[in-house]
């Protein structure tokens, strides 16, 4: 009696897949093997193997429903063996990946400034996925590499006119079947403004020279309220760990679990500060770590060029 067959226990209808047996003859005699494959199409005599050797045919099933793979073996005698075990197979309609979830990312920004969005699918069948991003202006970013389902994907993208903007995301199998479109998440996109802050002198850096110091003074006429910064373009893409206006501390998000603080395309917010015409305030910007290999490590800003936008829109440009 040859071995219980063995291959996929989950099969997409009319899709051909390939299972094997071990057939072995007390004397030692060449043998064919037979498959049945359930669906009243066994396989013909396939042969002639050395005893013991791994046998492997291919079918597809042209419906729907669970299957009970058996295999027989005979001998250059004619002589038949019993029926083996049985491998339970159970064939489906193809199916796509789900949606993705609903992407992950900021809720506002401003006009031509790329932001960064992450997501991930899964697939009922556990195929890999490869995802992409529709950013709600007309534009649609190229698929990703293929992954395991559930992985993460990011992507960024920047606006080029102010307005209100449905970012979502679908995905695709390596068969080329795709989900529905996610759920959207929006962001608010600003329109591009005169800067009323600006920095003053040179920016000094901090000790460690992983941080800056730099004064910003209200240059307009009217007060200014802030409450957030985004970065842009911070040293070698580096994360920042902390930072502080006036003495008081702004808090932000690390963008994946384990990675301390905001990076390009992140906000961080703090309390609100009103600053009155020519009135100055110290913004302190510390503990920038760069990803390498999986290892952060504190990084060097010395010479490097770095820029952040405040909430009412002025844009810092620090260049040491």
């Amino acid at each position: 009696m040859p071995t219980v067959p063995t291959g996929p226990e989950h099969c997409v209808k009319d899709t051909t897949y390939t299972f094997t047996t071990i057939a072995t003859d007390p004397d030692g005699d060449s043998v064919a093997v037979r498959f049945d494959w359930g669906d009243s199409t066994p396989s013909y005599w396939q042969g002639w193997f050395a005893s013991g050797d791994t046998v492997a045919l291919a079918h597809a099933w042209c419906d729907t429903g669970t299957y009970e793979v058996h295999a027989w073996a005979q001998d250059q005698k004619l002589l038949t063996s019993d029926l083996s075990g049985g491998l339970m197979v159970r064939v489906a309609l193809r199916r796509p990946p789900n949606a993705p979830a609903e992407p992950t990312g900021p809720d506002s920004g401003g006009q031509d400034s790329a932001y960064e969005f992450g997501t991930s699918a899964s697939h009922p069948d556990g195929i890999s996925v490869a995802i992409r991003f529709a950013w709600g202006d007309g534009y649609i970013s190229d698929w990703s590499s293929f992954i395991p389902p559930g992985g993460p994907v990011r992507m960024s993208h920047a606006w080029s006119a102010p307005g209100t903007y449905a970012v979502t995301a679908q995905a695709k199998d390596t068969g080329g079947l795709t989900s529905p479109w996610s759920s959207p998440h929006h962001v608010i996109i600003r329109p591009l403004v005169e800067s009323r802050l600006r920095m003053v002198g040179h920016p000094a850096l901090t000790p460690d020279r992983s941080g800056f110091r730099i004064y910003v003074v209200n240059d307009g006429t009217t007060e200014i309220t802030i409450g957030s910064l985004e970065f842009f373009d911070t040293p070698e893409s580096a994360y920042m760990r902390s930072f502080y206006i006036n003495g008081n501390p702004g808090y932000g998000y690390p963008r994946l679990p384990g990675q301390p603080g905001t990076g390009p395309g992140d906000t961080a917010y703090f309390a609100p500060l009103t600053i009155m015409p020519d009135d100055m305030v110290e913004v302190l910007l510390v503990d920038f770590y760069v990803d390498r290999a999986g290892v952060l490590t504190r990084a060097n800003v010395h010479g490097k060029t770095f820029r952040c936008r405040f909430s009412d829109g002025s844009d810092i440009i620090v260049e040491p």
